[in-house]
C-alpha cells in the first residue's frame, strides 16, 4: 500500500553496530512493543494519512514511541520527544527520527477514537497467545485524579457568592478609575474617550464571563457541582478518603494472567450501573465468551450489586456465573453490625400473598400504600402499619407517628439468592480469588507505571488516555511471555511469527 509518509525503517544496517536494536538486550521491553505493533492491522490509521503536502511520520513509529512512553511512565509528549534524542530504546523504536512534542501530542489527540480498536486487537492477540483463559473474570474500578484543582470546583451557592464579589469589585474599580479620570481632566483637560476599561477590570470581567458560562453548564446538566478546569470531572471518593475531582476507571480482568480484556472511564459517583456494560464490553472484545461450552465466572465487589442488574444478568446472560455481594452482606463479612441484625428488620416480616400484606413480629398487618421508583431507578412498593402506637414495641420498631413502613424492592429476592450462593463453600472459594485477580492490575497501573493522575481533560480524552494505559499493561504481559520464550532458547527472529500467525 502506497502512503504519503517519510521512509521509515528501524532495521537498517549500520557500521557500528549492525543495527540500532543491537544496543538493546534480547528481553528488552522495546522489542516486545516493536513486535506487537508490527503484528497489528493499522489500515484505519493509514487511511487518515494525507496524500498531499509534507510527508507524515509513519503511524507505526508514532504508536511504538507512544506505547513505550506510557509503558515507562513517560506520559508527557515533551518527555517522549526528548527520549527520541537521548534514550536508546526510543531511538530504536523511532528509527532515529525525531518528531517534536507537538506532533506526538497531536497524534495522540487525533487518534483518540482509534485507540479502542488497537486495544481490542491486542486483547485478541493475548487470547491467541494463551494469556487469556475466560474461565474467571473480575470487574472493579479505581478512582484516578483529574487534571483539575479541588479549589476550582463550584456549586450554585458559590457561583452566586463569587459573582456578587466580582461585580462589587468591578464597580469599585470603575468608581476609582472614574475619579482618577475626573481629576486628570480637571488638571490636564479631557484627552481620553472615556470608555477605556482598566486592565484590572477587564481581567475580572473575563473571569465573570467564565463563571457565568460554567454556571449555565451546571444548570443544563443538572449537576450539584462543576469544576472550572475540567467540567466533566466529578468529586470522587475512594476507600473513605477525601473527595477530589476525578474519574472512575473501569476494568474487566481475566484471571489467567491478569490481562485487561475491557476498560472504560466514567464520571459517575459509583459503579452500581456498570456491571452489565462491563460484561458487554468484554463480550464485544472476545465474542467467544458467549459461545464457549462452560459458563464464565464473574466476580465484582459490592459496589456493583444492584437487584435489577442481577435479574437481567440471570435472564440475558446465561453464559455468566456471577458472584457479587451486596453492601450489607459485605459489611457483615467484614465483622460489622448492620440494621439486619435487628429483630425488627423487614426480613423478619412475613408476606401474605392472598391479602397482599406483610405481617410484623407482633402479628400486625402492614398494608400496601403505593409504588414508586427510587433515585437509583429501582421500583419498590411501600407497606405501612396503622396500629403501631398501641404496640409494646413502639419506639423500638419505629418512632414514626404514622406507623412502621417497609420498602419492598422489585427483584430483592436476587440479593438473598446471591447471598446463599456466596455462603456456599464453592462460592467462598471462587470469591476469594477476586482480589488476587484484580488488585495486582491496579498495583501495576498506579505503582509500577506511576499513573495516578490524568494528563488530559474531558471525558472523551481521559477515556483514550486510560485505553493507552490498558494497552501498555497488556503489552508488558506479552513482553513477559516473550521473555520466557527467549529463555527457552527460541531465536528472536522466530518471535515475530509467533505473534503474526
Amino acid at each position: 500500500m502506497s502512503l504519503n509518509v517519510r521512509n521509515y525503517s528501524n532495521k537498517d544496517n549500520l557500521l557500528f553496530p549492525a543495527s540500532i536494536g543491537d544496543y538493546l538486550s534480547e528481553g528488552h521491553l522495546a522489542w516486545a512493543i516493536d513486535d506487537v505493533v508490527e503484528s497489528l492491522d493499522l489500515i484505519f490509521l493509514y487511511k487518515k494519512v494525507s496524500s498531499v503536502g509534507n510527508p507524515s511520520y509513519h503511524p507505526k513509529m508514532m504508536l511504538k514511541i507512544l506505547f513505550y512512553g506510557y509503558a515507562t511512565s513517560n506520559f508527557s509528549s515533551r518527555r517522549i520527544a526528548k527520549g527520541t534524542e537521548t534514550d536508546i530504546a526510543f531511538i530504536f523504536l523511532a528509527g532515529m527520527q525525531k518528531p517534536d512534542f507537538r506532533t506526538i501530542s497531536d497524534f495522540r489527540k487525533n487518534n483518540a477514537e482509534e485507540l479502542p480498536k488497537l486495544f481490542v486487537q491486542i486483547v485478541r492477540l493475548c487470547k491467541k497467545l494463551g494469556l487469556v483463559g475466560l474461565s474467571h473474570i473480575a470487574i472493579d474500578s479505581t478512582v484516578i485524579k483529574a487534571s483539575a484543582d479541588r479549589d476550582r470546583t463550584y456549586d450554585r451557592e458559590r457561583f452566586i457568592l463569587e459573582e456578587q464579589v466580582i461585580q462589587d469589585k468591578i464597580k469599585e474599580l470603575l468608581d476609582v478609575a472614574q475619579k482618577v479620570d475626573d481629576e486628570e481632566d480637571r488638571i490636564f483637560g479631557p484627552s481620553l474617550r472615556g470608555d477605556e476599561l482598566p486592565e484590572s477590570v477587564r481581567s475580572r470581567k473575563k473571569r465573570l464571563e467564565k463563571l457565568q458560562e460554567a454556571k449555565k453548564d451546571l444548570e443544563q446538566r443538572s449537576l450539584k457541582e462543576i469544576n472550572l478546569t475540567d467540567s466533566d470531572a466529578t468529586f470522587q471518593r475512594e476507600k473513605g478518603k477525601v473527595f477530589r475531582p476525578g474519574y472512575r476507571a473501569e476494568v474487566v480482568v481475566d484471571g489467567k494472567e491478569q490481562i485487561i480484556v475491557a476498560c472504560d472511564v466514567v464520571n459517575k459517583l459509583n459503579d452500581r450501573q456498570e456491571l452489565l456494560p462491563s460484561i458487554e464490553r468484554a463480550v464485544d472484545n472476545l465474542p467467544e465468551i458467549a459461545t464457549q461450552d462452560s459458563s464464565m465466572v464473574v466476580t465484582a465487589d459490592s459496589d456493583y450489586s444492584a437487584m435489577e442488574s442481577l435479574k437481567k444478568l440471570e435472564e440475558q446472560k446465561p453464559y455468566v456465573d456471577a458472584y457479587i455481594p451486596d453492601s450489607k452482606y459485605q459489611s457483615k463479612q467484614d465483622g460489622n453490625i448492620t440494621d439486619e441484625d435487628s429483630p425488627f428488620h423487614k426480613k423478619c416480616f412475613s408476606y401474605n400473598p392472598d391479602k397482599n400484606v406483610y405481617i410484623c413480629p407482633n402479628q400486625k398487618e402492614l398494608t400496601f400504600r403505593y409504588r414508586r421508583i427510587s433515585r437509583s431507578k429501582a421500583y419498590y412498593s411501600l407497606y405501612r402499619c396503622r396500629y403501631c402506637q398501641d404496640c409494646p414495641y413502639f419506639g423500638t420498631c419505629t418512632k414514626s407517628p404514622k406507623g412502621r413502613a417497609i420498602w419492598v424492592y422489585d427483584n430483592q429476592e436476587q440479593i438473598y439468592k446471591m447471598r446463599r450462593k456466596l455462603d456456599s463453600a464453592e462460592g467462598k472459594r471462587i470469591y476469594a480469588k477476586r482480589k488476587i485477580i484484580i488488585e495486582p492490575v491496579f498495583g501495576n497501573i498506579k505503582h509500577n507505571l506511576r499513573f495516578r493522575e490524568f494528563l488530559l481533560r474531558g471525558l472523551r480524552k481521559v477515556k483514550s488516555e486510560f485505553t493507552l494505559i490498558a494497552i501498555v499493561h497488556n503489552i508488558r504481559k506479552i513482553a513477559k511471555f516473550l521473555k520466557k520464550l527467549l529463555f527457552s532458547k527460541l531465536p528472536r527472529s522466530e518471535l515475530t511469527p509467533v505473534l503474526t500467525t
